[in-house]
């Protein structure tokens, strides 16, 4: 029912909208820290722009996505010119207003940029938070919505799409930092990051879990099932590709560095962790 263009959107879309979410909640929590009188650190500020842009061009190519599956994509703009209560036009300018309030906050970060008051800064990125949150939740939202495919009907889903994207988001701003100029004085946010990286893969763990026992309860959803699971099929791909390289070692590398209480720059981990996020997407398309 959905083709590759489609796959790859629901999961730019959702880590694109997670990386702006993160940089954005992180530039908040800093700027509450600095307090009124005093700017962010320039090392925190020249890797604001970075994941921002990340962010941006994801949203973009996730914007190309669906233009491209459009088949006429110069029709696109009928869907902002007779809009409707459905899902699909409720997600489309959800994603349109998050390309555009991250592209504002990503030309005010520019060097040379006309410069804004803190006030429309912070207000922006409060409203870019409840945008890209919006974003995260719909791209499962919208699968659990058709009834005619029982593998996707599904009350987790939105919940394991979300928290996918979260981790995955997470991942893309972690692999930023990495590579960040005097990393080390960011530190201790990266640590922050990195638990909440671990939350959100170890509540991946469960939500797969609910998911799963949910499919299992339902007889419509087992076949489906059983193709997301068999060896035969794409279980090699959902249990080795998805949960073992995707989830777990992400999960068990992010535990260790916290109960050893050092500092964990593992690049290669979260690449995993992103490309796991691509393969569950494409498992539980192809599954259904």
């Amino acid at each position: 029912m959905l083709d590759t263009f489609v796959t790859v959107y629901l999961f730019l879309g959702g880590c694109a909208a997670a990386v702006v979410l993160v940089t954005c909640a992180w530039s908040l929590a800093v700027r509450a820290a600095c307090g009124r009188r005093q700017s962010a650190p320039p090392v925190f500020g020249r890797l604001r722009v970075r994941c921002l842009l990340a962010g941006f061009v994801l949203l973009v190519l996730a914007v190309l996505c669906l233009l491209l599956d459009l088949g006429r994509p110069q029709l696109f703009w009928l869907l902002f010119a007779r809009p409707t209560s459905s899902l699909i036009s409720i997600g489309s300018f959800l994603l349109m207003a998050t390309l555009l309030v991250s592209g504002f906050l990503l030309g005010a970060s520019v060097p040379g940029a006309p410069r804004s008051s803190r006030r429309v800064l912070c207000s922006a990125e409060v409203v870019c938070c409840a945008l890209s949150a919006g974003v995260m939740l719909y791209t499962g939202l919208y699968m659990a919505c058709l009834e005619a495919v029982p593998l996707w009907n599904n009350p987790a889903l939105p919940v394991l799409f979300a928290l996918s994207s979260l981790s995955s988001g997470l991942s893309v701003v972690l692999i930023a930092a990495s590579f960040a100029d005097d990393r080390f004085l960011l530190a201790a946010d990266c640590r922050r990051l990195r638990l909440a990286h671990a939350a959100s893969l170890a509540g991946e763990m469960v939500a797969v879990g609910a998911y799963l026992a949910l499919a299992w309860g339902d007889g419509f959803a087992r076949p489906g099932l059983e193709a997301l699971l068999s060896p035969n099929d794409l279980g090699s791909w959902f249990v080795v590709g998805f949960l073992g390289l995707g989830v777990a070692l992400p999960l068990g590398a992010e535990v260790f560095a916290a109960m050893a209480r050092r500092p964990m720059e593992a690049i290669p981990l979260d690449a995993l962790c992103i490309i796991g996020g691509l393969v569950l997407r494409f498992c539980v398309v192809i599954a259904a």
